[in-house]
């Protein structure tokens, strides 16, 4: 590729050939066909050293100076990349069988259209104004599509579902969590880990746990005394005192001491990245350049913490009824079941599932039940013969219309807004009359179907009674999933409905609720931030004991 005097001429132009050549053949070959996000920093790692490589060779074995040697090796490695992301380019302009889905032009060009949308973290509304725009099927990157269309769920998450998960679920790996591994067959064993926490008997013992709390949380409001109450601040110390317990065995103590702690911080911290929806390749580098992924890092570091001490605890008195002491029965024979990564990445989607979601259910909820009294009283009117004296969960389990009320907070803001990351089988994917080609990553965003006339007659409205008197108004049940469905749904759902339901119950029978003075709630209307899970605006409410 050199000459011994001059980094030009036919050698050099030879050279630039050869490397386009290369990088067409590395696109069609192998970035094209394959996954590859894995390997993208040891793939650019390799392309740095061998750019390094051939700035030594230009010296020592064609004795060009150092600036001849650098720069006919950066007109060698451009012409590599031109190849390589000028035929993907091509591709993605014009072949891309994706190309007949409407949305942004822009958007079929590269994934880094929509992060670029991103900046308030805002992604559940700016996937609405695409759907408003476009129609129930959007492209929103150069290999994704946002979809409306119900009739896409059972094929996507029904048992026999061929579709599985898109790449988004290797940000992580090798800290693979039950949630985030794509093999079924080992999200299948790792849910046999599991389920032993989310019996019926575990969920009756995490009880007693959940109405300490509610006691707690009760009081709590009791001490405000008619006065201002930022809910979402003390909904989420609330889960976060209940994940502690429940999830490790740990007592936070986050209600009495009133503040939000560093945990909750690292917390959001951690989970800020992904709001951005960042392509997997790039997030893997992202995170793996020191310092970069500061915040990331740390929180992992914290789920880590959390686990350990839950392996030097378990056995003391009341420490060995929780989800991690569960999940050690697997790891009876295992010297330090710390270190094992799936144990480790499960112990993030404890602290991340068993907090944000509850209390951002709980934040929509009271949201609503602050606007509308006469559905505070149509609960009174269900909940009360029920609860007479002492009472548990079971009995108010069935109770029609609290079922309603937490589904239409589920419906109105769910906890994961934006959906789920899927990928289509290698045959694609016929939705009706709308055919979807294989290995295309596709979203349904909850929030979005959610307020979709075509799915809930007067879907802006808080209509409990759709779920219960008035099913007309549901007119596509598949479509409703915000614990997800199907082999991959929420394992945690019964534990989750058992803590709502309890301590709704519990402030419904004790309090009167309304907007604090100045408050419209339009905090949780603008200022909720969509990081996969949502973190919920602020809102002010009043709780009054009841008359």
């Amino acid at each position: 590729m050199f000459t011994s005097n001059t980094p030009s001429g036919p050698p050099l132009v030879a050279g630039s050939i050869t490397a386009f050549a290369a990088g067409s053949l590395a696109y069609w070959g192998y970035w094209h066909r394959y996954e590859v996000h894995q390997y993208s920093w040891p793939t650019i790692n390799a392309f740095l050293l061998t750019c390094l490589g051939m700035v030594i060779t230009g010296v020592n074995v064609y004795s060009l100076a150092i600036s001849e040697s650098i720069g006919a090796t950066t007109m060698i490695a451009g012409a590599f990349l031109l190849g390589g992301f000028g035929n993907c380019l091509v591709w993605r302009m014009f072949f891309n069988p994706l190309n007949k889905f409407p949305g942004p032009w822009s958007a079929r060009i590269s994934c880094f259209w929509f992060t670029f949308q991103l900046g308030k973290a805002d992604g559940y509304y700016k996937l609405q104004a695409l759907h408003k725009k476009y129609g129930k099927y959007v492209r929103i990157g150069s290999n994704d599509l946002s979809i409306t269309d119900p009739e896409i769920m059972e094929l996507a998450y029904g048992n026999k579902s061929r579709v599985t998960k898109a790449d988004w679920y290797d940000n992580d790996a090798p800290l693979t969590s039950m949630h985030t591994t794509r093999d079924k067959g080992l999200h299948d064993r790792r849910r046999r880990v599991w389920a032993p926490a989310f019996s019926e008997k575990a969920i009756r013992d995490y009880e007693t746990e959940v109405t300490r709390l509610n006691d707690q949380f009760i009081q709590k409001m009791e001490d405000f005394d008619g006065q201002p109450v930022n809910v979402s601040k003390w909904f989420n110390l609330y889960s976060f005192d209940a994940m502690g317990l429940i999830g490790f065995g740990k007592e936070y103590g986050l209600m009495e001491k009133g503040e939000k702690p560093h945990a909750l911080e690292m917390l959001d911290e951690g989970m800020a990245p992904l709001a951005f929806r960042l392509p997997a390749w790039f997030f893997r580098v992202l995170v793996a350049i020191p310092g970069a992924g500061a915040g990331y890092q740390k929180f992992i570091k914290f789920c880590v913490d959390e686990l350990t001490w839950t392996v030097n605890n378990v056995g003391e008195k009341k420490r060995d009824n929780n989800i991690v002491s569960w999940l050690l029965k697997a790891y009876k024979d295992i010297k330090r079941p710390e270190n094992d990564t799936f144990l480790q990445a499960d112990s993030r989607l404890i602290i991340v599932a068993g907090s944000d979601t509850t209390a951002a259910t709980l934040i929509s909820l009271f949201y609503n039940l602050a606007q509308n009294p006469n559905v505070v009283e149509s609960l009174r009117k269900e909940l009360d013969p029920l609860t007479a004296g002492s009472w548990h969960e079971i009995d108010i389990r069935n109770a029609e219309y609290l079922n309603g009320c937490i589904n239409e907070a589920l419906r109105l803001l769910p906890p994961v807004p934006s959906g789920l990351a899927r990928l289509t089988p290698p045959e694609g994917l016929q939705v009706g009359k709308t055919y979807i080609p294989g290995k295309a990553v596709f979203f349904n965003p909850m929030y979005v179907m959610g307020r979709d006339s075509d799915i809930y007659e007067e879907p802006d409205k808080f209509l409990p009674e759709r779920w219960t008197t008035q099913p007309e108004k549901v007119k596509h049940k598949d479509a409703f999933a915000p614990f997800s469905v199907g082999p991959f749904g929420c394992i945690g759902k019964n534990l989750a409905l058992m803590e709502l339901r309890t301590l709704v119950t519990r402030l419904i029978k004790s309090f009167d609720v309304e907007f604090a003075p100045g408050e419209d709630g339009s905090k949780v209307l603008t200022k909720t931030k969509d990081h996969f899970t949502v973190d919920v605006g602020d809102l002010e409410l009043v709780f009054k004991p009841r008359h």
